[in-house]
């Protein structure tokens, strides 16, 4: 029989009420093995939703003053009798590495990233790291600072950025470092975990608190065992080299795309997920740009194959009225292709929409694919749909 959420979740997981400050969330998180922390309602013991480590990236938040319902993001109901595909969805939908699972809408159990992969070893079977890694790897020098290492991070919407010197790999920085080293310290009303200590600053190099032993993977040994290595670790992801050199990073996010498909197959082939790091964005217009996003996928399904569609969208400081001009970053990573394309607009849809038509004019380029599947006449018509 195949497994379901409640046979794999663990009933003990950490929670906080809804109206607690976020700077007990961030001492929380000094446990590096923790990928979320669930937020209740104070009063019903409701599932709120759950906060990440990524959120203490967030501009102009001040951890002494915003409470956790703030920062909690809303989750899929998952219960325990969903399939681990249906999880597998969740997570990458909403790009969480644990999914809390409710009964009558309390949280119950925590199903980690890691150990739904591990159980859903036939899924996975003989897939390897290089089919399934993101080769286009962002990364940031030793001598760099810390603050131009927080700026990639929230501007690219990325949790770890592999350090490199002179093209080889020589650490790795995390979000995880950052929250530690840097904003929690600064919550504490002595300096440092002792009195006297010199407290790390943005101006700090990165070599300054980066992890210089890297877990790596390679490109040819199987998703499971790397997996595997990151359970052993307590990490989310690996970088991949080649002689010392980065040509790839593997995520867990990577790992569950093959299975949340298993949930869509009769749907689309490739995953949405899509990220907003923005002070407003309305209900409307989340789904003018899921529209855009599906309409994408379903014009080129055939061509796509099967893997995730990311959006990630922030707000520039440029203003039209009350409106800011909106930047998005589209991420296809698939089993056949790998493309970026960048967008802006005033509209959030409109931002997706030349973000898409940037990775569709890649499709044209791209001989091998043209030839087989003659979209030109189809992008054409596009282009008329949109503009």
């Amino acid at each position: 029989m195949d497994k379901k959420a409640g046979d794999i979740m663990a009933s003990e997981f950490v929670s906080v009420g809804d109206d607690e400050p976020f700077t007990k969330v961030i001492g929380l998180f000094a446990d590096r093995r923790l990928d979320v922390v669930v937020v209740k309602d104070s009063r019903s013991g409701r599932l709120v939703g759950v906060v990440t480590k990524r959120a203490a990236l967030w501009p102009n938040v001040n951890p002494t003053k915003v409470l956790a319902r703030t920062l909690a993001v809303k989750t899929p109901k998952i219960t325990p009798e969903d399939t681990l595909p249906r999880v597998a969805a969740a997570m990458v939908e909403k790009n969480l590495k644990a999914m809390p699972v409710t009964e009558a809408g309390k949280p119950v159990g925590l199903v980690a990233a890691a150990d739904l992969i591990l159980n859903s070893r036939e899924t996975l079977k003989n897939l390897t790291v290089q089919k399934i890694m993101t080769r286009d790897v962002i990364t940031i020098n030793a001598d760099d600072t810390i603050g131009k290492a927080v700026s990639i991070m929230r501007d690219q919407g990325v949790s770890r950025l592999p350090v490199v010197n002179n093209g080889y790999l020589v650490g790795i920085v995390t979000v995880t470092d950052v929250a530690e080293k840097i904003i929690k310290p600064r919550t504490r009303p002595s300096l440092g975990e002792v009195a006297g200590e010199k407290v790390r600053t943005l101006s700090n190099p990165v070599k300054s608190i980066m992890t210089r032993e890297v877990v790596t993977a390679r490109g040819n040994e199987t998703v499971v065992e790397a997996v595997e290595r990151m359970k052993q670790y307590g990490f989310s992801s690996l970088v991949v080299t080649e002689r010392n050199r980065v040509v790839g990073i593997v995520t867990l996010m990577d790992a569950l795309s093959p299975i949340a498909r298993v949930a869509g197959e009769q749907q689309n082939n490739i995953v949405v997920e899509v990220s907003y790091k923005m002070s407003r964005i309305d209900v409307e217009d989340k789904e003018r740009v899921m529209e855009v996003a599906n309409r994408f996928v379903q014009r080129f399904r055939k061509a796509l194959g099967t893997g995730v569609l990311t959006l990630y969208f922030k707000e520039h400081r440029e203003k039209h009225g009350d409106m800011r001009l909106i930047h998005c970053r589209a991420r296809l990573n698939s089993d056949r292709h790998q493309f970026v394309g960048v967008g802006e607009a005033w509209r959030a849809d409109l931002a997706a929409r030349s973000a898409l038509k940037t990775i569709e004019r890649q499709f044209l380029v791209k001989k091998e694919l043209a030839s087989r599947y003659p979209f030109g006449p189809e992008f054409l018509m596009s282009l008329a749909e949109y503009y």
